[in-house]
């Protein structure tokens, strides 16, 4: 039984993902603030800033998924929260690294989180693919190119197999994104952002984690890949998609970018911009959507939120 070493595990996609494994008959750790071996996901402490790690979890570890960072969504972008969000991805990396060269242990592969917005801020028709450069020099898309660097030098130093999967926009039921997408729409207030042109790169956070578990098992992967659905959508084509699966109407005119900007900050422009992501890569390495349009990934997911809800109501009921 293989054991997975995970950074950033308590996150959304790293308790999804810790399960999946579990459930695939792998044994999984984390990384974490807290000591708590006695867990039912055993937690290791670690401390980027003091540059202190616990290596008995790098001892154990054949594979490390690394999906440290700190939340792009939440406040606005100061030049802390910036160098907060740079250095919670990239100096993560860098301990881990530099522990493993320590210990001369090399675990089998490091699979690392990127993100889509490697690509640059850019509305077009153009369809980016792995090897494109980024087309803008914006904060996002400079903080996945240090990310990326960070994690390829397991491959360059070490020559261990490295995987970076350049994530889109994450539905799930407990996407707060998805969720802020979700309530204004549930009362008949649901919009388009910005122009609504842009395209808006998504992936169902099923497909997001067998695809971290096909990175694990199958060691012809290696290099980048775009963890993007094959359906292209439109910031307006997603909306509208949503108001029709919860049977709703749409007719709100679109939030002016400069409400979003007053709201969000820089932060807004995540929203406004977007580019088509080709998904023809990890289609080439064998991978099948569970999930290949908008319409089945947006309709699993509001079923499970209303699932959460009743057992939500339940609970309280019961007490």
């Amino acid at each position: 039984m293989k054991t997975i070493l995970i950074t950033g595990g308590s996150g959304m996609v790293g308790r999804k993902l810790s399960e999946l494994l579990i459930e695939k008959g792998y044994r999984v750790i984390w990384l974490s603030r807290e000591r708590y071996v006695k867990a039912h996901i055993p937690r290791y402490r670690w401390d980027y800033r003091k540059g202190e790690i616990d290596t008995e979890a790098v001892e154990q570890a054949d594979v490390i998924i690394h999906l440290a960072g700190s939340n792009l969504a939440e406040g606005s972008w100061t030049r802390l929260k910036k160098q907060k969000i740079v250095e919670s991805r990239v100096q993560t990396a860098k301990l881990l690294l530099e522990t493993v060269k320590e210990m001369g242990k090399k675990p089998e592969a490091f699979i690392s989180a990127s993100a889509v917005g490697f690509y640059g801020q850019e509305t077009g028709e153009r369809i980016f693919v792995e090897e494109d450069n980024p087309t803008s020099n914006d904060f996002l898309s400079r903080t996945c190119r240090k990310w990326e660097a960070e994690a390829f030098r397991f491959r360059d130093d070490l020559d261990v197999r490295t995987v970076a999967l350049r994530t889109a926009f994450v539905i799930s039921k407990e996407s707060e994104g998805f969720g802020k997408m979700v309530l204004p729409t549930r009362f008949g207030l649901g919009a388009p952002q910005g122009s609504g042109r842009q395209y808006l790169s998504w992936i169902h956070i099923d497909d997001l984690c067998r695809l971290y578990l096909k990175a694990v098992e199958d060691s012809a992967m290696q290099g980048v890949y775009n963890a993007v659905a094959p359906e292209f959508t439109t910031n307006a084509g997603f909306m509208k998609m949503l108001a029709r699966e919860m049977r709703r109407p749409f007719f709100m005119p679109p939030i002016p970018a400069f409400l979003l900007r007053t709201f969000m900050g820089q932060a807004a422009d995540m929203i406004l911009y977007g580019s088509r992501i080709s998904s023809q890569k990890v289609l080439d390495a064998g991978y099948e959507f569970a999930y290949p349009t908008v319409k089945e990934a947006i309709a699993v997911t509001l079923q499970a939120m209303k699932e959460k809800e009743g057992n939500r109501k339940n609970k309280h009921s019961d007490h």
